[in-house]
């Protein structure tokens, strides 16, 4: 073992000394990883991840609902109007650090049904057939008067007090009748 004296001191042969200059490298090192993960790039696929032979196996007038549920799995979403149609989603995303995602491709593959449950038609749409939607920031009137916050918030303070309804505590009937 090695005893630390006055000349090794002297010398720079100082090995109680912490490495001051190592931390700083490292916590650089971690800061400078973290910064450049946050530039990272994402591509990401949502929803049904398509096989275009399977898809494209769909025939109308041969398939019905079963056996494209054998093929392809259950829809993403249904029609709730109209006719029985099942929507096979997918939407290709990509994403740079933390900025909003875009959409790269988008796939959907729409299956009309007849009333039998037979495939009445068969439909591939993709992003060249999507519309941009405007969504408008008109509110709704309110037919009476409007209150403010502090106005609602204090509007019932006082006005029901326990035990005092027409039918006993509360107000309510009583048990019974």
């Amino acid at each position: 073992m090695h005893r630390m004296n006055s000349n090794d001191r002297k010398n720079g042969n100082d090995r109680c000394r912490p490495a001051h200059g190592q931390f700083f490298v490292l916590a650089l090192t971690l800061g400078t990883a973290l910064l450049l993960s946050a530039c990272s790039r994402g591509e990401d696929i949502h929803g049904y991840i398509f096989d275009d032979t399977v898809a494209n196996a769909i025939s109308p007038g041969v398939d019905n609902r079963r056996s494209v549920q054998d093929s392809l799995g259950s829809p993403s979403t249904t029609s709730d109007f109209g006719p029985e149609v099942w929507y096979y989603i997918s939407r290709e995303t990509k994403r740079k650090g933390f900025f909003k995602e875009t959409a790269i491709d988008q796939k959907i593959l729409a299956i009309a049904f007849d009333d039998g449950g037979t495939v009445k038609a068969v439909k591939h749409y993709t992003m060249a057939d999507a519309r941009r939607v405007r969504i408008r920031s008109d509110k709704t009137p309110v037919r009476g008067k409007t209150l403010s916050f502090f106005q609602q918030l204090f509007a019932n303070i006082g006005r029901f007090a326990p035990g005092t309804g027409q039918n006993g505590p509360g107000g309510g009937r009583p048990p019974g009748t």
